[in-house]
């Protein structure tokens, strides 16, 4: 009898799911209507997931940056960024961008024809060389990752439902990548050192955009399980033993692609892969959640970076949807490369202020050229060195007024993810302020400020 009542449940205990699993088709009812409503990507995280674009063999795309079919520099950064390579460049630093290729270009094939949301291969794959041709142009060395994207590798690139690529993306890119750095007569300056990569711990990738599924839904598909790998220097002998190996010449910036991250299931090996195929030592800088300059930024500003002893190469890994298309970008990093006020001798002003407790926007005049001893400040092609005493203040608004009536608002917010404290700003120099003389300078607290601490304002050229 007992025996006959467990056959039972059993048999109905493998009904169910059967008869489950007979209304899906591909795990369909995981889904729900509400991946296309814009309401639920309003706030957070989910902005950055918008829309969620499920896929065949349970893949999901994102629409804005997965299925886009437009990548470059938009037309009036152009000029901005060619300073920035050239800035580079005249303080004996070469930049190589290693684009990465969106998951709907690497994954065409796992797109549904009903969930495209316009993507369009030939147009993508168009506006990606035109981006690469852009990046080269303007100074920079750029990997060709066209083949890559014609051609994928048979391992998946991309994770399935996360954003970030696979070991086995991040070991394609770095190949093609050290294959072009290789010729580059800087490389050639630098100290050889061995490498070897090898197995790790398996990487067990919920992802990103299966979370937001789960957020939608209330379902997901589940977990996908990667090998991980990690790169180790050879031995070195006495200078192992003695710590006596040079500081890298090659530095790495970038996403939470290539950043080196203490969970060790975040970890996709760029760095590692890079130094195994490169046979050189590289410092590592990127940092996940600093978008396409943050990390870049972070090195310049840190006491690692000096102008007058900077690293030979800079690889910048930087994703095809991100398009160097904020003017606070190169005003930001081009006084950087030069290293500040403190490495140039035409300082055309001086003041510490103390900066009071602040309301969220209320002003506090930083710095005045005006009265008597106002220097003539006209086409002013300089920066100003801001230094607080506060690291914490992140979130605040620079002013500039001129003589002609104009102002120039730029708005600081910096991610938890990169330092405080300095911050450098390049004087406005497009039509509306020609000829006009700088007057004063303003801070707005656009968060409230809750003690008071201490400013160091410098402009200098």
């Amino acid at each position: 009898m007992l025996r006959s009542v467990f056959s039972s449940l059993l048999l109905i205990g493998l009904l169910l799911p059967l008869q489950v699993h007979a209304q899906c088709d591909e795990l369909e009812c995981l889904l729900c209507e509400g991946l296309a409503d814009d309401s639920h990507y309003a706030e957070g995280a989910m902005k950055s997931i918008k829309h969620l674009a499920p896929g065949k063999d349970h893949w999901i795309f994102r629409s804005d940056f997965d299925l886009s079919n437009d990548f470059g520099i938009p037309l009036e950064f152009v000029a901005d960024y060619r300073r920035l390579i050239r800035q580079f460049n005249d303080y004996d630093m070469e930049i190589v961008f290693v684009v990465q290729p969106t998951r709907g270009l690497m994954h065409r094939d796992k797109i549904r024809e009903d969930k495209r949301y316009g993507f369009d291969y030939p147009t993508a794959y168009a506006n990606l060389q035109h981006f690469l041709t852009q990046l080269a142009d303007g100074g920079a060395h750029v990997p060709n990752i066209l083949p890559l994207v014609e051609n994928p590798p048979e391992e998946e690139y991309f994770f399935r439902r996360d954003h970030h690529w696979t070991p086995s993306g991040s070991h394609a890119t770095a190949g093609i990548a050290a294959e072009m750095i290789r010729r580059l007569s800087a490389y050639h300056q630098i100290a050889d050192r061995a490498f070897t990569t090898e197995k790790t711990t398996v990487l067990v990738k919920d992802g990103t955009l299966n979370r937001g599924l789960e957020h939608i839904c209330g379902n997901s598909y589940g977990f996908q399980y990667v090998q991980g790998y990690q790169t180790i220097p050879d031995s070195d002998g006495a200078e192992s033993l003695f710590g006596d190996v040079e500081e890298p010449e090659i530095l790495l910036v970038g996403t939470s692609n290539s950043a080196s991250r203490d969970d060790e299931y975040k970890n996709y090996n760029f760095e590692g892969y890079l130094k195994d195929a490169l046979r050189r030592d590289v410092l590592n800088y990127a940092l996940p959640g600093s978008g396409q300059e943050g990390s870049m930024l972070q090195y310049l500003l840190s006491e690692d970076y000096s102008p007058e002893n900077p690293p030979k190469i800079i690889i910048w890994e930087l994703p095809a949807s991100y398009r160097l298309d904020d003017e606070i970008i190169y005003r930001q990093l081009i006084p950087a490369i030069e290293g500040g006020c403190d490495f140039s001798d035409d300082i055309a002003g001086r003041n510490k202020v103390t900066v009071p407790v602040m309301e969220k926007s209320q002003r506090l005049e930083v710095y005045s050229n005006t009265g008597a001893d106002r220097k003539k400040l006209n086409d002013f092609d300089g920066y100003l060195d801001l230094r607080f005493s506060d690291l914490g203040i992140k979130d605040f608004y620079v002013i500039t007024y001129f003589d002609n009536g104009q102002r120039d608002k730029v708005w600081f917010r910096r991610s938890s993810v990169i330092d405080g404290g300095q911050y450098y700003l390049e004087i406005a120099q497009k039509a509306p302020f020609a000829e006009a003389n700088l007057l004063s300078v303003f801070i707005e607290s656009s968060e409230p400020i809750d003690s008071e601490s201490t400013l160091e304002v410098s402009v200098c050229r």
